[in-house]
């Protein structure tokens, strides 16, 4: 049986690089699931073309593509993005991690997260996408990304499976 080599698209890439700061500003050791969501929700609200000036044409319409996808699937359910992205920065604890020049890596859980994501993604034939790394984070039920939701009056199971309807669509599940 061949092993297809897993491909994260530029979209996942730029959702973890943003939870990866999202943890250093926390000043934690490690990028927890609550700071991927954090990702999630910070890079629906950026203007891609702005932050992506260098891209190559077609890799600039693949990001996106992907995150235009995303945020027809988080903006559907979470009206106020701005809201719930500071809410969970408010209730995720500092911690007591010295800033460094390092890469932080992900814990066990995110981990885990991502790598639901990638066996999604192997489902859908498709690279890693941050609509892959939405559905693992709701199937994990991290605690903090739960809370936010309640926050926002979103109801968890429903908001599951319309990420997954969305994704058996647009990728052909």
């Amino acid at each position: 049986m061949l092993c297809r080599m897993i491909r994260h698209s530029k979209s996942l890439l730029l959702v973890w690089r943003i939870a990866e700061l999202e943890a250093l500003n926390l000043k934690q050791d490690t990028i927890k699931p609550a700071h991927l969501f954090l990702g999630i929700l910070k890079v629906v609200e950026i203007n891609i073309s702005k932050v992506f000036d260098n891209l190559k044409e077609n890799d600039l319409e693949e990001v996106k593509r992907d995150i235009a996808d995303l945020k027809g699937c988080v903006g559907e359910y979470i009206p106020d993005l701005t809201y719930a992205r500071r809410f969970l920065r408010h209730i995720l604890p500092e911690g007591s991690g010295k800033s460094s020049s390092e890469r932080l890596r992900r814990n066990k859980t995110a981990r885990m997260v991502f790598s639901d994501a990638e066996a999604l993604s192997q489902k859908t034939r498709s690279p890693v996408l941050p609509t892959h790394l939405l559905m693992a984070l709701l199937k994990s039920e991290d605690a903090q990304t739960k809370t936010v939701l309640e926050k926002v009056h979103v109801e968890l199971d429903n908001f599951k499976k319309y990420v997954f309807s969305f994704i058996s669509k647009s990728r052909k599940l």
